[in-house]
């Protein structure tokens, strides 16, 4: 799989992974230790922009720049860890559009550019957005948990199971110390 299939791919794993959740399940932090899911999207959405992009295209919105910044302090100011959840703006919407802007703008990058220091950042950042999925998937049952109504989180409402394995075969090997 190239890097452009590959960054396409889990970045839409990571809306799928919010697809289930209704539009207000998006801003609770119940605890410090929670993200927002929408953190979440602007989170790794910046990690792409700050570290990419803004090198090629201009930046969404600089105030972005501190609402989604986590802990990279050469990279400037950032929210407290313990406001996120007070984030009523930007709205999801928004969050969803900046997504969408820098998509566009990593995938004609990505047709475009196959310079090694780059690459080797995207693939950097798809592991760190991995990572986000993660913590996301996490972060959503927490959210739904500490709710009094008990939400379901279906994922799997809209999965369709492959016909026949797709996983291919097992790898058979003596036990033992491996180097």
């Amino acid at each position: 799989m190239n890097l452009l299939n590959k960054f396409r791919e889990i970045r839409q794993q990571t809306e799928y992974i919010c697809s289930p959740l209704k539009i207000e399940d998006y801003v609770v932090q119940p605890i410090v230790d929670v993200s927002p899911p929408k953190w979440h999207l602007g989170h790794t959405t910046w990690f792409f922009e700050t570290f990419v992009l803004k090198k090629f295209k201009e930046i969404f919105n600089p105030d972005f720049q501190y609402i989604f910044n986590s802990y990279y302090e050469t990279e400037g100011e950032r929210i407290l860890r313990t406001d996120r959840g007070n984030l009523s703006r930007p709205t999801v919407t928004e969050v969803y559009e900046y997504r969408k802007y820098v998509n566009e703008g990593m995938e004609l990058l990505l047709e475009e550019n196959n310079d090694p220091e780059i690459l080797s950042i995207v693939e950097l950042g798809l592991n760190h957005e991995q990572q986000h999925q993660e913590l996301l998937l996490t972060d959503i049952k927490y959210i739904l948990g500490n709710n009094p109504l008990f939400p379901v989180y279906d994922i799997n409402a809209n999965f369709e199971y492959p016909d026949e394995n797709t996983y291919g075969n097992f790898i058979h090997f003596a036990e033992g110390i491996m180097k």
